[in-house]
């Protein structure tokens, strides 16, 4: 008995200096880091340390009659700060202050420790010392339960040193570990080429995008500060996907071809420049339900309150690259969100015209006279091959980098009027940002249709070479492209004509555009007091 009682004795006193050398090993991280409370008097390894835990001390209290939890020892009285509180998300899914996070908050709210001052505390609830107020759940934090519907965020692995203090659930202790400073801030993962960030974000494209791994040396730095680049982590007072500022704002900080502080990388072309131009994607207009007249109204006559457009809606920042490997979609728009040409959402588009639909296609965003996805359905008499190549087999006027089976994106026609600034449908001086003059009336030359001769051979067009009476149209009478043509496409007639100019009128009750070949056929109408009984082509 006394042999066992014995190698017991031995077996607890072997136990005991283990979790001395542990306590030790912890205490010497504490040491020489400000949460050292105690000072440079008492180091790791000095019997006071060692024996009273006087380290942990300023932090925890020990209890005899339980095991240490981690209670504050501070006396400071304020009282509507509790650390106890409990924790609980109203029915809207409005996150109140975790428990974890208010024992951090105690000492840092800038009164006694850095990081929130007491003026960004007071700006938004999320941080307050008040843990009765809620966080706006419009508002992203890291402060958060992980979103279930989300693609781009999942929770630690198993045996990352990123900690949840319940499941799925962030707090200040998940990026930083109070016990540990060795990688700078007490955080768990170095910031070095976004390592933290990307133990919870998961971004499809990322290793190949422009923003985490640009193949231009100039744009190197962005490697390593690519997330601090446009978010801020702690985000006091709360924004929108924890962005430095207005989403739009701080895009063109970056892209507007200038380098104002040490954080941005200037990009190659200035894009703030286009979006100042006569005709441009309304960026500069900001959501405030609450006010109507800041609403935009010009483009709010559908469902929606209001057609202002972000960035985001049209490049993913997290994908955007130099080159897609999908033809029918330019890298700077792959993994963004889209519509379907019948007008239901897609998690990723696959082609350009899908990101237009959102906006553009048969859906509630598209108000009236701005939904054109219906007349390029591939089920039309006649289109341009947005959705599907096009069902003329006789295009003779084409140039010779096109064909009949090409197929064409929105920014073949739509985008930027200068060729040499920022591409893309952003802005331009040509109404409806179209990259060469239109002519939208009924009669203009040959120098105000420009944009139809990017893709077709103007004297080949003027010739009469596919429609016999082009130069009798164009060059004697002097109409415009569109005096005939809708450029998008016609459901009921060949040749993408539009029979819905006022002044084309029915003879004798008859309107109508009949082909009985490739390039032939006859058309029985009026215009311009000009009779076409049966007139063939």
């Amino acid at each position: 008995m006394t042999a066992r009682r014995s190698i017991f004795m031995t077996m607890l006193a072997l136990s005991l200096v283990a979790q001395q050398e542990e306590d030790l090993r912890s205490k010497s991280k504490i040491a020489f880091t400000p949460h050292n409370f105690v000072g440079s008097s008492v180091l790791a390894g000095s019997d006071s340390t060692v024996q009273d835990f006087t380290l942990c001390r300023q932090c925890h209290t020990p209890s005899k009659m339980r095991a240490v939890e981690a209670l504050w020892d501070r006396s400071l009285n304020i009282k509507a700060f509790d650390i106890e509180y409990p924790n609980q998300n109203d029915a809207d899914g409005n996150h109140f202050m975790d428990i974890n996070n208010r024992r951090c908050l105690f000492c840092h709210d800038g009164s006694m420790a850095t990081g929130f001052s007491p003026a960004q505390l007071s700006v938004r609830h999320q941080n307050q010392l008040d843990n009765q107020v809620a966080l706006d759940k419009n508002y992203s934090l890291h402060l958060f339960e992980f979103p279930t519907n989300s693609s781009e965020t999942i929770a630690p692995r198993s045996g990352d040193s990123l900690s949840t203090a319940q499941p799925e659930q962030v707090t200040c202790i998940s990026c930083h570990d109070p016990h540990n400073n060795e990688k700078g801030n007490f955080l768990r993962h170095s910031t070095e080429g976004s390592e933290l960030c990307l133990s919870c974000h998961k971004m499809a494209n990322w290793d190949f995008a422009s923003h985490g791994n640009p193949v231009d040396p100039r744009f190197a730095p962005l490697k390593n500060q690519a997330c601090a680049s446009c978010h801020d982590v702690h985000a006091v007072p709360p924004t929108a996907n924890l962005l430095l500022e207005n989403e739009n704002t701080l895009c063109l900080s970056c892209h507007d071809g200038l380098q104002d502080t040490n954080l941005e990388i200037a990009s190659e072309t200035d894009l703030e420049a286009v979006f100042e131009k006569a005709f441009v994607h309304p960026i500069w207009w900001e959501e405030n339900p609450g006010n109507p007249d800041d609403r935009f109204d010009t483009w709010s006559a559908g469902m929606l309150d209001s057609r202002s457009v972000k960035c985001s809606d049209c490049h993913n920042p997290h994908a955007a690259a130099d080159h897609s490997q999908n033809p029918f979609i330019d890298g700077s728009q792959v993994y963004v969100k889209g519509v379907d040409s019948h007008g239901f959402p897609k998690s990723v588009a696959d082609y350009e015209y899908e990101t237009c639909y959102k906006c553009h296609g048969m859906n509630q965003n598209a108000g009236p006279g701005k939904a054109v996805g219906w007349l390029f359905a591939r089920t039309n008499k006649s289109f341009h091959p947005i959705e599907a190549p096009g069902n003329n087999p006789f295009v003779p006027s084409l140039k010779a980098d096109w064909s009949e089976q090409s197929m064409l994106r929105c920014s073949d026609c739509h985008g930027n009027d200068d060729p040499l600034e920022a591409q893309g449908p952003h802005g331009s001086n040509i109404p409806h940002i179209l990259k060469a003059t239109y002519a939208d009336f009924p009669f203009a030359s040959p120098d105000e249709n420009q944009l139809c001769f990017l893709c077709h051979e103007e004297q080949r067009v003027v010739q009469s070479n596919g429609f016999k009476f082009h130069q009798l149209h164009i060059q004697d009478a002097g109409y415009a492209c569109s005096a005939c043509h809708d450029p998008h496409g016609s459901i009921e007639y060949p040749g993408l004509m539009d029979l819905n100019a006022s002044f084309i009128q029915p003879l004798n009750g008859v309107l109508e555009v009949v082909q009985t070949e490739p390039g032939h056929g006859y058309c029985t109408l009026m215009c311009h007091d000009k009779v076409h009984p049966n007139q063939t082509y």
